[in-house]
C-alpha cells in the first residue's frame, strides 16, 4: 500500500475546511471539539511517565496557542500602526462597520479601509454620472405646465440658428438657471 505524505495530508485538510466553508483553525478547533483532544499513550508505559508525558503535550498546547496569540496581538498591532501612517486623520469612530467586519476575518484593517473608500469612491462617481446624464435627457417643467427640455449654456453654443428658433423658449427659460 502506498503511503501518504505529510503534505497530501495537509492538503487534505485545507480541502476539508475549504469544502465547510471554514478557515484552517475554524476547521481544527471543530476536529477537536468532535472527536476530542487526547492523544494515545503507548501501553507498557508507567503511569508516572503516562502523566509527565500528558503534562507536556498540554504545555506545547499551551504555549503554541501564546505563541499565536502574541503573534495575532504582533500583526494587529502593526494594522493599526499601517493604519495611522496610511490614513492619518481618520479615527476608529469612522471606520464604518463593514470595514471592521472585514478585519474580523481577517483582511487587515489598511487594505479593508481602502477598498471601502476605493468602492465607495466608484459608486459616488458612477451615480453622479448617471445623475448627470439623466439630468440631460430629462424635461423640465416650467410654471405654466410645459415640459420644455432645460438645456446648458454649452449646449447652446453648439446649437445652429435652426435649433435655436425652434427651442427659443425653453433656452429663455433655462438661462434663468445660468450662471453667468
Amino acid at each position: 500500500m502506498k503511503r501518504i505524505d505529510n503534505e497530501k495530508i495537509l492538503d487534505m485538510i485545507y480541502d476539508l475546511a475549504d469544502g465547510a466553508g471554514m478557515r484552517i483553525d475554524e476547521f481544527m478547533e471543530q476536529v477537536e471539539k468532535q472527536f476530542g483532544t487526547e492523544e494515545a499513550i503507548p501501553e507498557g508505559i508507567p503511569e508516572s511517565i503516562a502523566e509527565e508525558i500528558m503534562q507536556a503535550r498540554e504545555d506545547k498546547k499551551r504555549r503554541r496557542a501564546e505563541e499565536k496569540q502574541i503573534e495575532a496581538d504582533a500583526e494587529a498591532e502593526n494594522d493599526v500602526k499601517k493604519f495611522r501612517e496610511l490614513f492619518p486623520g481618520v479615527s476608529a469612530e469612522d471606520i464604518p462597520d463593514e470595514v471592521w467586519e472585514d478585519a474580523a476575518k481577517g483582511i487587515s484593517l489598511p487594505y479593508a479601509y481602502a477598498l471601502y473608500k476605493v468602492m465607495n469612491e466608484e459608486l459616488a462617481g458612477y451615480a453622479e454620472s448617471v445623475n448627470r446624464k439623466n439630468s440631460e435627457k430629462g424635461a423640465r417643467a416650467y410654471s405654466d405646465g410645459s415640459t420644455e427640455q432645460a438645456f446648458t449654456k454649452e449646449q447652446v453654443e453648439k446649437m445652429s440658428g435652426k435649433d435655436v428658433r425652434k427651442n427659443y423658449k425653453g433656452i429663455i427659460n433655462a438661462m434663468k438657471s445660468w450662471r453667468i
